[in-house]
């Protein structure tokens, strides 16, 4: 059998969205990878069905966001939530999420531009659609050498790099690759993660979900109450709205003892739309899928080995169950965080420091999710456990009884709705006591500050996200104004923080962009400063309100940016001159 041998300066071991975005990246920032996959081709499963706010503007710094919408659901469809006893006779709407379209997001967006508001609504596009999207931007790119239906076998981590093994599925051909990092985007039974070594403890939710994804046009039975994105139903089931045609997904959660077995995937769905009024048979088309699976909640210790070769991202490194959307997406901020920092180490400007900066910052960020992703799931835990310890039937009379029911889980549903109106989980969170941060604040005081998971507050302390604030013509946001590598929004009169930075900037060979806007007071005010850097990800390294109009401030900005290039520069360019 042929071997044959690749020399690449990244290998991402994975083709779901989190490895390919992460290849996609890196090929952005000039650095040349190797993508494989096992399977010959993308998934047909739909997994998320959501790509969050924060998600929307990472693409958007990718160049991605807007092809993506046109392969989503329209802008003019809401998310709207319903939760119901059933779609057969005497079921009825117990509760509603209103949730609005991409295209009323806009529109709210547009009109408070005090920074609270995210720079792109969110989308819905299943995975399934994602995948098959974003394959032939990968397949097409130079700088990226993409195998499908290649499986990574093990690898030897180095201090110099790793030697990967590999065989190609169809044929048995054993490849070998030499390269420089691999980023494991191999989803929750990882063998990269298995290789190195690397644990990631958890347990499994004492559920087994049974999933069908189908096509059918029975909007008469479907949409019995109207359209929706999400029905949540009381008996643990819940069907999503692919793509507002004939595309749907069912889910039905039973606890572990439960030894229900089901003639067809049919019966399953059946089972699923019926729930306390019994089985609702509807015209099935098409059954795309039907698997029984269990939802696990999981954190890997660590996102890197301690060689700093081999790093995790996405299902490898953090687990949790689908409410609130949060795993495919905090795979998303994995994919932008890791590829920026690989491409500036290997670009020859970035130090190895940044690297382990990787699992400093994003592993509190999963941990954080998964917990919220709990609290989300425990609300239809709750009324599910209501109507199961009282009966299915008992909410379909009009005793008093079954109206007290209802009204508890009306209640239940409205006061706990954070589920993808948790804009504080999306976009709050930070990281002010990272190595390559210039902080404000103490470990303790960090941890004394408010950090809501509801709302995102706007601020550009170190270490968050700077807010997306439209300029004076309206129609142009901060946001848009960023650099492909670093940014320095210099507000001041005359500018010379942007061209102190500029000139140290140009010394380290670091690339950035000087944004100077001395007219625009309202983005000012809201962002509470004179001069801000910014990292590729938009997230705020360093701040200052000085005007810069009397002192020279050359020599700390040098080293504000001596923080990211590799050591031995930054011994060189502190030594006496």
């Amino acid at each position: 059998m042929r071997k044959v041998e690749h020399q690449e300066t990244v290998l991402v071991v994975g083709g779901g969205p989190v490895g390919m975005l992460t290849a996609w990246q890196l090929a952005q920032n000039g650095v040349k990878c190797m993508l494989i996959e096992r399977n010959p081709s993308t998934t047909v499963a739909p997994k998320m069905d959501i790509t969050n706010c924060r998600s929307m503007e990472l693409l958007k710094l990718m160049g991605l966001a807007d092809k993506l919408r046109e392969q989503g659901v329209g802008q003019d469809y809401s998310l709207d939530v319903i939760f119901c006893s059933g779609l057969g006779r005497g079921g009825e709407v117990l509760g509603k999420w209103d949730l609005p379209s991409p295209k009323a997001w806009r529109t709210k967006i547009k009109n408070i531009n005090d920074g609270s508001m995210p720079r792109e609504p969110y989308q819905r596009c299943s995975q399934a659609i994602f995948e098959a999207w974003l394959k032939p931007f990968i397949e097409a790119h130079l700088h990226i050498e993409s195998y499908w239906g290649m499986k990574f076998e093990s690898l030897e981590e180095r201090n110099d790099g790793v030697v990967s093994h590999l065989v190609d599925v169809a044929t048995g051909e054993v490849h070998t690759v030499n390269s420089k990092y691999v980023v494991g985007c191999d989803g929750a039974n990882s063998l990269v993660r298995m290789s190195v070594r690397l644990e990631i403890p958890g347990d499994p939710v004492d559920n087994k979900v049974h999933l069908v994804h189908f096509k059918s046009r029975d909007l008469t039975k479907l949409q019995t109450f109207g359209q929706f994105w999400h029905i949540f139903f009381t008996n643990g089931a819940c069907i999503i709205s692919q793509d507002e045609v004939d595309t749907w997904t069912v889910h039905l959660v039973l606890p572990p003892d439960d030894t229900t077995t089901f003639a067809s995937p049919k019966e399953v769905i059946a089972t699923a739309l019926g729930a306390a009024t019994g089985p609702v048979d509807i015209e099935v088309d098409e059954i795309l899928l039907y698997n029984v699976w269990t939802p696990n909640l999981a954190v890997a210790d660590s996102y890197s080995t301690e060689k700093g070769r081999v790093f995790l991202a996405g299902d490898s490194a953090h687990q949790n169950v689908p409410t609130g959307g949060y795993g495919m997406n905090t795979g998303v901020g994995d994919a932008f965080d890791i590829s920026w920092k690989l491409a500036a180490v290997i670009n020859g400007y970035g130090g190895d420091h940044l690297l382990k900066s990787y699992n400093l910052e994003r592993r509190p960020v999963a941990v954080r999710n998964v917990e919220r992703s709990m609290v989300h799931a425990s609300v239809h835990q709750q009324y599910t456990e209501w109507v199961t310890e009282k009966g299915p039937d008992s909410i379909l009379s009009d005793s008093k009884e079954a109206q007290e029911l209802k009204s508890e889980i009306r209640n239940l549903v409205q006061e706990n709705d954070g589920e993808n109106k948790d804009h504080g989980i999306e976009l709050g969170y930070r990281f002010p006591h990272s190595p390559i941060i210039i902080s404000e604040v103490t470990a303790a005081e960090d941890e004394a500050e408010e950090w809501p998971a509801r709302e995102y507050i706007p601020s550009t302390a170190p270490g968050g996200r700077a807010p997306h604030v439209f300029l004076r013509d309206g129609t142009t946001s901060i946001f848009d104004l960023y650099g492909k590598g670093f940014t320095i929004i210099d507000f001041t009169r005359l500018g010379r923080h942007s061209e102190a930075f500029k000139q140290a900037a140009s010394e380290f060979g670091i690339p950035l962009k000087v944004v100077h806007l001395p007219n625009e007071p309202h983005v000012r005010d809201v962002w509470k400063c004179t001069v801000a850097l910014l990292r590729p990800d938009g997230f705020v390294s360093w701040r200052s309100n000085d005007e810069g109009e009397s002192v020279p401030l050359t020599t700390n900005i040098r080293k504000i940016l001596l923080r990211y290039v590799p050591f031995s520069l930054y011994l060189f360019m502190m030594k006496p001159q």
